[in-house]
């Protein structure tokens, strides 16, 4: 597994963008108008894994207490998606 570091990330955290649709409230950013379920999977060692999550949580995506405590991982990973589910991985 790869271990990445600050400088594989953009340099400037993520920005809200502003969108201004017909008869809605034009402050409303994009995330507040398109909230739509995605699922984020982090698969590698313990040491990624947390490295990953405290990235993340730099670049003001999410806080690290919202993801479920690591996990050993069996033989198997059986991922159930929902009617009409898609899925894109990267793997570097």
């Amino acid at each position: 597994m790869t271990i990445y570091t600050a400088s594989d990330l953009p340099a400037a955290p993520l920005r809200q963008q502003t969108c201004s649709p017909i008869g809605g409230n034009p402050r409303k950013t994009l995330r507040e108008t398109q909230r739509e379920e995605l699922r984020h999977i982090l698969l590698g060692s313990p040491g990624a894994i947390r490295q990953a999550i405290h990235q993340l949580h730099v670049l003001h995506y999410v806080e690290p207490i919202l993801w479920s405590p690591i996990s050993a991982v069996g033989d198997r990973i059986i991922i159930t998606p929902e009617q009409g589910a898609a899925i894109s991985l990267l793997r570097r």
